[in-house]
């Protein structure tokens, strides 16, 4: 199992120099130690989990995003895994691919809704960019999370402003 804390640190309860150190930089959360701390504790009954990447996790207003490996998704969307999350974190969780594809992104958040467009665009003065999303018409009442919550996640893992365009 590879986690974003030491293993040993989330057997024991106790952040490691190196663990401590990348918590107050910020890079890793109390979520993320929260959840790893489940995971191994969940993982002494279920042995499919040993095998799993967790990476990290973004904490938004009603949901966690929690993002891992795809082939890891379907072992950690199982009911038992994620009503002992959500019992924990007491919030939604949503398991995401890691990729610094904003397509890829954007379709597992968005999946099943079929996203048209992901483009790049770079503003002037000093080419920062941003993506535009662009969803047909007919699915802005159905999409499966707001959409606050979509531009939010994208910003935070690819860290670049998004904004959702329906066409």
């Amino acid at each position: 199992m590879k986690l974003p804390i030491c293993l040993i640190d989330a057997q024991t309860n106790t952040l490691c120099r190196k663990c401590k150190q990348l918590h107050r930089e910020g890079r890793i959360s109390d979520t993320d130690i929260e959840i790893s701390k489940l995971l191994i504790d969940m993982s002494k009954s279920n042995k499919d989990l040993k095998d799993i990447t967790f990476f990290s996790s973004y904490e938004l207003s009603d949901v966690v995003m929690i993002i891992t490996r795809k082939q890891d998704v379907p072992i950690l969307s199982s009911t038992d895994i994620v009503d002992k999350l959500r019992g924990h974190v007491r919030k939604e969780i949503r398991f995401l691919e890691k990729t610094n594809d904003p397509r890829k992104l954007v379709e597992s958040l968005l999946d099943p809704i079929p996203v048209l467009n992901v483009t790049t665009l770079y503003l002037p003065p000093l080419s920062d960019k941003e993506y535009k999303i662009e969803i047909a018409k007919k699915y802005r009442d159905n999409l499966p999370i707001p959409e606050e919550i979509i531009i939010q996640t994208v910003t935070s893992v690819l860290n670049t402003d998004a904004y959702i365009e329906f066409v």
